[in-house]
């Protein structure tokens, strides 16, 4: 039997020719990705214990940024304003000893410089006392010349010189201590007075919060997380409530190995509605992922088939349509050729 060749079939090998490397290079190198629209969380926590005094939203409910959210109580405030009054006693007794020891030593060297300069004004009167009567004596014998007794080589000249030299010398070298324990006497205080100001500082900050501590929105968004009520008391670290925002603002998507040379930061992404095709905006990337991961099932193109790509983030604008956790494409601006 004859074969007869039919143009069907070769119709049909260069069509499973051209389709393999294309379908591979669609695979490999596709225009489009899924992502999911979502947005940053932000926590509202504190790094003290608080207890809540009033809460004044409720979960679910729409905030403005810098609305009120909450008055608390810090519960460490009384335990932290005893600590700092204490250390701030315990630095003034010190202050206070320190000075009446410098102080008594002081006086020391006051009553000290007070007892040499009245011995040596008692000798030297006692000198002075001697070389007047020796002078009268020495004027009542009219065959002596009185004159020499006045002559520098006198004894009571030269020991009432010498009293005054020494006198002079004491007095001075006291004088010098003195000066120099008044000067330790201010540089001693002032590190005690410079830490007593600190602490004072921090008692009339912990004073304020003790008085009144509010929370307020740092963010437009929704309540998303409340758990506590008024009196309740929470640890440090603890979340107290968590703002969504009302429309996302991150879009986080998966770029394939294929595609990872041609995304770069501030890049612009087409980011698109699956329900609604027509919807398009831009993305701006922002963030690119470190290493490449498994794309999780629901942003697979094929949920059966394991892939893997480079986690990408986008900014997208706030005033978008998207709600929170929907699925949207994110489509490249820049079209690859086949071949």
């Amino acid at each position: 039997m004859r074969f007869r060749f039919n143009i069907i079939y070769l119709v049909f090998l260069l069509g499973a020719a051209l389709f393999v490397p294309i379908s591979r290079k669609l695979v490999s190198r596709p225009e489009e990705f899924y992502g999911i629209a979502e947005n940053q969380i932000r926590s509202i926590n504190l790094q003290y214990p608080v207890e809540i005094k009033e809460i004044n939203v409720k979960l679910g409910e729409k905030v403005d940024s810098g609305q009120l959210l909450a008055r608390l109580y810090r519960t460490d405030l009384p335990i932290k304003l005893n600590d700092i009054n204490y250390e701030i006693r315990e630095l003034q007794v010190k202050k206070m000893m320190d000075t009446e020891n410098l102080e008594a030593e002081l006086r020391k060297l006051q009553a000290e410089r007070a007892v040499i300069g009245v011995e040596y004004d008692q000798e030297i009167a006692q000198v002075e006392a001697d070389y007047e009567a020796q002078a009268k004596v020495l004027a009542s014998i009219k065959s002596l010349d009185i004159s020499s007794s006045t002559s520098p080589t006198n004894p009571h000249a030269v020991r009432l010189q010498a009293l005054q030299l020494e006198k002079a010398s004491e007095l001075r070298n006291l004088d010098v201590q003195i000066a120099d324990l008044r000067s330790r006497m201010k540089t001693a205080q002032a590190p005690d007075e410079l830490r007593i100001k600190k602490l004072e500082g921090e008692q009339d900050l912990v004073k304020r919060q003790e008085a009144e501590l509010e929370i307020y929105a740092p963010q437009a968004g929704i309540i998303g997380q409340l758990d506590f009520l008024p009196g309740e008391k929470i640890a440090s670290y603890t979340v107290i409530m968590r703002i969504y925002g009302i429309h996302p603002d991150v879009v986080t998507t998966y770029i394939g190995d294929g595609r990872l040379a041609e995304i770069k930061l501030g890049d612009l992404l087409s980011v698109a509605s699956i329900n609604q095709p027509d919807y398009v905006l831009q993305g701006k990337v922002i963030g690119l992922g470190t290493r490449i991961r498994e794309l999780p099932e629901r942003l697979r193109r094929f949920p059966d088939l394991k892939t893997w790509g480079r986690e990408v983030q986008l900014q997208i604008p706030l005033d978008n349509s998207f709600l929170q956790g929907e699925k949207v494409k994110v489509v490249m601006n820049r079209k690859a050729s086949f071949f």
